[in-house]
This record gives C-alpha cells, structure tokens and sequence, in this order.
C-alpha cells in the first residue's frame, strides 16, 4: 500500500500528539517523568487503558519511569491497578527512580529493566504532621504502618525477605544496577 502525502501528513500529527499526551501507540508505551500524585496516578492510568485498548493483541505494555517518587498513595493506588490489569506492565527506569517511583520500577508485573548508568532509592516514608498530639501519634502509627506494607509489597516483588527491606529502608539507600538485579528490583539491565 502506497502511502500518500496527506495520509502521511495524518500519520505525522496523530503521531505528534500521541507524544504531547505521554504515549507511543507503535512501541505501546507510556512515560512518567512527573512526581506521583493524585493527578499524575489518573493521567497514567487513562494511558495505559487507552495502550490497553488499542493494542489488546500484545503481551505487554511499556511504563519508562524518571521520577523522583512522589505521594505513597497515588504510588500505592497505580501499583494495585497495574497488578489487576489484563495485559502486563513491563517497567523501565530511565535516569532514576526513587523513593515512590522505586516501588513502582519493583512493582511491574512484566519484565523489569533500568539503564546501565541509572540510579533507584529507596528509603521510609516520611512525612509531616501538625496538629494534636493525639492527631499526632496517630499520624506517626499510620506511617508506620504504610512503611510495614512498602516492605511487604517489596518482599513480594523481590527476592529479599521483609528484614532485608525493613534495614534498607531506615535510610535513604542508593542502588547502581548491579545491586537492583542483585536484589530483585528489576529483572535485566540494558
């Protein structure tokens, strides 16, 4: 088939606006270069629904992520959707992941890859709370109980035991490559 001008012209502007929205429909990929937050956690989730739905034939959908992390929560609701997706989630993490996004590189239920040079952190949780004293203490045992489930998820996604993340998360803790292949965070380095 024979491509004309003003087909191609066609192809050129779906293609120009499929990148100021996020998303290559040829590779079936998506970018998060952003902090999560409640607004970032649905702008990522509408782009994979919309790779999901015009690629329904393919094995997998590609999430490049370089972030420096971001809301736990929106990190936590993003990784629950991707887990409950029909079509894999193959992460890759371009530059650095850290913190949020770390959870999320761990967290792709598809292959799991980072560039040679890139760098993942992880650490606790943090936050900070004003208020009553009662308030809080009860804002010190939810956090608490967020960084219990963080290890946990990690533990699941990994090849480290609960302990293992609970001592490398008292920090902020800095991974080349080798050490996130080393520690189950991702699958392959390229």
């Amino acid at each position: 088939q024979v491509m004309t001008e003003q087909s191609f012209k066609k192809e050129e502007q779906f293609a120009m606006s499929e990148m100021e929205w996020g998303v290559n429909s040829s590779t079936n990929t998506t970018y998060m270069n952003f902090e999560f937050d409640i607004d970032s956690l649905y702008s990522t989730i509408v782009k994979l629904d919309y790779l999901a739905r015009i690629n329904p034939h393919l094995d997998a959908i590609n999430l490049n992520i370089a972030s420096y992390g971001g809301d736990v929560y929106a990190m936590l609701g993003l990784v629950d959707y991707i887990h409950n997706m029909d079509i894999k989630v193959n992460t890759h993490c371009v530059g650095t992941c850290m913190s949020a996004a770390a959870v999320l590189l761990a967290s792709g239920t598809g292959e799991r890859t980072m560039t040679k040079h890139s760098t993942v952190m992880v650490h606790e949780g943090s936050a900070v709370e004003v208020g009553k004293s009662t308030d809080v203490m009860r804002g010190v045992d939810h956090l608490k109980e967020l960084a219990k489930d963080i290890n946990e998820l990690l533990a699941e996604v990994t090849n480290k035991d609960v302990k293992f993340w609970k001592r490398m998360n008292r920090n902020d803790t800095y991974l080349d490559a080798k050490q996130c292949l080393e520690y189950g965070i991702i699958d392959k380095i390229i």
